[in-house]
């Protein structure tokens, strides 16, 4: 039988109800399957038996419960594989209920009713070890991001590499997803809204791609040589260590780094010791038993937002803010406390032995209001032994972000420098530790900290080729001239289809035809050849924005306003008659005016949407995104539009700090000027040009694109027409 003919065999049935008889009978209810009388009929019921119970299974262990709030239901679940179906429930209801809270629940539920608990299993003719366990990861995968479920118990990763049926896997999965889903789409969502949830793109569960995979063994192996030779003798590794992460924006810096804490959390035993038997341990584990710290930072209130759901949804921590955190919140735990409580950054009290950090070029180099040192880095260093850091100086945004260029350059995490010291050979490997020193540039007590570096470079985010994606990243540089937007070259399969849709970029005459672009993309299915799902329009911070007063908008909103004049051409701000701000259904066609992020009231009942980040919650269609809610997420399509900050004079693009409204990242900071004033780019142009760099790479598919500087649209435009 072919594979386009095989169908995977799935049954409900009680959990506390396992005996062959119980199977049999969930067979014959099972909606949509092949009834019993016909397997009899056919005599396929005895092979159908055989598979479910004496082959390898997929099965998932579900227990729901209603949120009084929403009315929806929400889930505890369990993901397993076993060889034996039977033998394995009977000894998750025994031998695991004796040692595990998860199972203890699970057994005391179904000892006071047998229906209390339910459970899927899955098979399928092609099961083989292999398959199975990549099943099992996917099935993580879309569950952890899965907004029902609350609680999702197990203890690996277990993304296989290639095996003979490993070209079958995503079509067999597919068709039992959608079995899934038919018999629950509250716990089985469709795989489109899977896909664009924040949660599934920040999973520790991504299969990973083979540079991705060395890079992980090779921090895995010197985390575990460090932890050795610091064994009962902290004296061995004195210093600080950091390794640094690099690669561009999308290039897989957090799915590795997702991935990689995932492990050491479970492998390390921050959990402590709560494997099944059929739950291997892998590479940290062998060595090194003891329970250690870990935790994972990020400065960005919605990603940490993100990871705490993971985090909470894994069972690595067990209320937020545990090991997930905030930079300013780890220095605090780790500080000695004023009188009022707060921590004294100066004043280190106790180490975490592993620290990782996403997006570190978000960290600050000076005080803020809710940090009162003056390098986060600095600090988080002098409260651990471990620090992995994922940076990109082509993403830091502010001022209070910028570094001493002779730090970076020592950090070898100037661009140029980094480059230069970079080679192809080095992609996904670690270098040997540099011993270096900081804070002295900072006026702080000098420590050492030995530095390692792991570079990545394969685009994952961007799904184009490689003549897109260079010309997206020589519209970032500025300085040069804008070529014709080339035409994606798609890879064509064996045989002879698309492998994927081409990439789009595209220009547009008016804000308005963008906006209604990205809104009919929002519409389409996310499933389908042409469609996208989650889309937003995003622009430069050119437009004023403030939390806490309104700029004449009689709804008291801050928006990205412009109005185009008798000539065709669009101009900042609304008409000096136009005094009525935002409006809702719009039709003007020569006003242009949306909110900025975070300005609209959630229209659902509240707590409901409290968990989605700000795209993914569907009322943010009618506002427009900035860096401060899209940095580090996706998005389907980009719609991005360009506010005179960038510009195009005399033949190429420039960047233009004072038509900017962001003074985070254009206000000057007296401690850099020197540094600065010597580069023919100054840090706010740098700033501004890296705000570009985030907007323009947010797109999985597509890039839409508008420029109110009107010498920068008409060039766009002359680019976008001779490609065509």
């Amino acid at each position: 039988m072919s594979i386009e003919r095989m169908k995977p065999i799935i049954v409900k049935l009680p959990y506390g109800r396992y005996g062959k008889a119980d199977f049999e009978k969930a067979l014959n209810e099972t909606k949509g399957g092949i009834s019993a009388r016909k397997l009899v009929k056919d005599s396929e019921l005895e092979n159908t038996m055989l598979y479910l119970l004496a082959y390898p299974t997929v099965y998932i262990v579900c227990s729901e419960t209603r949120n009084r709030y929403s009315a929806k239901n929400e889930y505890t679940a369990y993901v397993g594989e076993t060889n034996n179906i039977r033998q394995r429930t009977k000894e998750h209801l025994s031998a695991d209920a004796r040692k595990r809270d998860d199972w203890r629940f699970v057994f005391e539920s179904v000892s006071k009713n047998a229906d209390a608990v339910q459970q899927y299993v899955i098979s399928h003719p092609m099961f083989n070890k292999s398959l199975t366990l990549d099943v099992e990861n996917r099935l993580m995968h879309y569950m952890s991001s899965t907004e029902s479920v609350k609680k999702l118990n197990n203890r690996r990763t277990n993304a296989q590499g290639a095996y003979y049926t490993s070209n079958h896997f995503d079509e067999i999965f597919s068709k039992i997803w959608l079995r899934l889903h038919r018999s629950d789409p509250e716990l089985f969502p469709a795989e489109e809204i899977i896909r664009d949830s924040a949660l599934f793109k920040a999973s520790p569960f991504h299969k990973l791609s083979e540079q991705q995979m060395d890079a992980e063994e090779a921090i895995l192996e010197r985390l575990n040589l460090i932890l050795e030779l610091g064994k009962g003798n902290t004296h061995v590794v004195s210093n600080p260590q950091l390794i640094f992460v690099q690669g561009a924006a999308g290039t897989g810096k957090t799915v590795l780094l997702s991935h990689l804490f995932y492990r050491i959390a479970t492998e390390i035993g921050i959990q402590g010791n709560t494997y099944s038997e059929d739950e291997e341990q892998q590479a940290l584990s062998h060595t090194y038993t003891d329970d250690l710290s870990a935790y994972i930072l990020v400065n960005h209130k919605e990603q940490v937002h993100v990871y705490n759901q993971i985090a909470l949804k894994l069972g690595l921590q067990k209320k937020p803010n545990e090991v997930v955190m905030l930079p300013s919140q780890f220095i605090n735990r780790f500080s000695e406390t004023n009188g009022h409580g707060r921590g004294l950054p100066d004043k280190p009290k106790g180490k975490a032995d592993i620290v990782l950090i996403d997006e570190a070029h978000l960290l600050t180099t000076q005080g803020t209001q809710g940090y009162s040192g003056k390098n986060q880095l600095y600090d988080i260093l002098k409260r651990a032994r471990i620090v992995i850091a994922v940076f990109d100086p082509d993403q830091i945004l502010q001022s209070r972000q910028q570094w001493h260029r002779a730090v970076l350059q020592r950090l070898l995490l100037d661009t140029k420098a980094s480059n230069d010291k970079a080679s192809n050979d080095d992609i996904g490997k670690i270098s040997k530790p540099d011993t270096v020193s900081l804070g002295e540039e900072d006026g702080l007590s000098t420590i050492s900290i030995d530095v390692s570096h792991i570079r990545l470079a394969q685009q994952f985010r961007i799904d184009a080729s490689d003549e897109v994606v260079q010309w997206i990243d020589h519209f970032v540089a500025g300085g040069q001239d804008l070529g014709p937007i080339p035409r994606d070259r798609v890879p064509h399969s064996s045989n002879g289809e698309l492998c994927r849709q081409p990439y789009e970029i595209k220009v547009f005459d008016s804000p308005i035809e963008l906006f209604n672009a990205i809104v009919e993309k929002t519409r389409e299915s996310a499933g389908g050849w042409n469609g996208v799902g989650l889309s937003r329009v995003l622009a430069t911070y050119d437009w004023r924005y403030s939390t806490s007063s309104n700029d004449g908008d009689p709804n008291g909103f801050w928006n990205v306003a412009m109005h185009c004049d008798d000539s065709g051409h669009w101009h900042m701000g609304l008409a000096d008659n136009d005094k009525e701000g935002y409006i809702p259904g719009d039709t003007n066609p020569h006003r242009f005016c949306k909110p900025w992020n975070y300005q609209l009231t959630d229209p659902s009942p509240k707590g409901i949407d409290k968990n989605l980040s700000w795209a993914e919650k569907d009322y943010t269609i009618n506002e427009i995104g900035s860096t401060f809610t899209i940095q580090g997420f996706d998005l389907n399509f980009a719609g991005v539009i360009i506010g005179p900050s960038v510009q195009y004079r005399n033949g190429k693009t420039v960047f233009n700090p004072q038509e900017s409204h962001n003074y985070l990242a254009t206000n000057k900071r007296k401690d850099l000027e020197e540094d600065y004033s010597k580069q023919k780019e100054h840090y706010s142009m740098q700033n501004i040009r890296h705000e570009l760099n985030v907007l323009l790479k947010r797109g999985v598919h597509g890039l839409y694109l508008f420029a109110v500087d009107e010498e920068l649209q008409q060039r766009l435009k002359e680019c976008y027409t001779s490609a065509r």
